[in-house]
């Protein structure tokens, strides 16, 4: 069976936010190249294609992971006691999360003026688009397993998630209200949904912003592709598993670079990008 997504939001040429029932794109594992893609019961072209799944993933689907990862954070003293390192982390998550939901539409005067967003688009409409990710929640998905010979991806982040869980019950006195699956989402999962978005998308004018269908999508993915998916230099903390100097971040790591090291040195210990 094809990948698919039920009940996909996607932003039309008027700005406004349309629900199709279903998104499928056929892929041939043999040579990894797209066969088709359908919105619903029309036929889409690569080009359309791309538009949408980028949209998606760093739109509704993303923001899933900063939603799960406010399940993996402490901010109170008892935390900051017990693991300053985790307290630290988790500061930047929520501030993070903020800046996402709450500052990134106010950025959209500013791009309109400066050619960069048509005028229909409206931030509104981004956030329903955002909580309806939320609200889809995460659907059952064990067969992706199925993929594991197949895809780099699934068989890094199928492995480091059972050693996540083990190494997680080993520390759990370090991380005080914590949420296991939220910390591995909102660590190891956004920082790794990150680090592919710039590799996938290599060249953010690939993206067609000329569609007549699709161009308000692509629009937006060229500004989340430039200026906020890639990582931000010059932090003055430490913020990735590798070099942490914890006992649970340094053991999860020593695994991951096992299994594949240039994911495992893309994993951040926190949300900041």
């Amino acid at each position: 069976n094809p990948p698919l997504i039920q009940d996909f939001p996607y932003v039309d040429h008027n700005g406004k936010m349309r629900v199709a029932n279903l998104f499928a794109v056929e892929i041939d594992l043999s040579t990894k190249r797209m066969v088709k893609c359908h919105l619903d019961n029309e036929e889409l072209s690569a080009s359309q294609a791309v538009i949408l799944l980028s949209f998606n993933m760093m739109g509704a689907n993303h923001v899933k992971l900063h939603a799960f990862g406010n399940w993996g954070v402490n901010v109170d003293n008892e935390a900051k006691e017990v693991n300053p390192f985790l307290h630290r982390n988790s500061l930047v998550t929520v501030a993070y999360n903020f800046f996402g939901f709450t500052m990134f539409p106010r950025s959209f005067g500013g791009w309109k003026k400066h050619g960069l967003l048509s005028k229909e688009w409206d931030p509104m409409v981004l956030k329903q688009v955002f909580l309806h990710g939320v609200k889809e929640n995460v659907l059952e998905h064990s067969h992706v397993i199925d993929l594991i010979d197949h895809s780099e991806l699934v068989r890094f982040v199928t492995e480091i998630r059972a050693i996540f869980h083990v190494k997680f019950i080993k520390y759990k006195h370090l991380f005080p209200g914590v949420n296991a699956e939220g910390l591995f989402v909102g660590t190891i999962l956004h920082s790794i949904d990150h680090a592919l978005a710039e590799i996938n998308l290599e060249d953010p004018l690939w993206l067609d912003v000329d569609d007549p269908r699709f161009g308000k999508m692509a629009e937006m993915v060229r500004i989340i592709r430039v200026g906020f998916v890639p990582e931000i230099p010059g932090f003055y903390f430490h913020r990735y598993f590798k070099g942490s100097g914890h006992p649970f971040y340094e053991s999860v790591y020593a695994k991951a670079a096992k299994i594949n090291k240039t994911l495992a040195d893309q994993m951040d210990s926190c949300i900041c990008r």
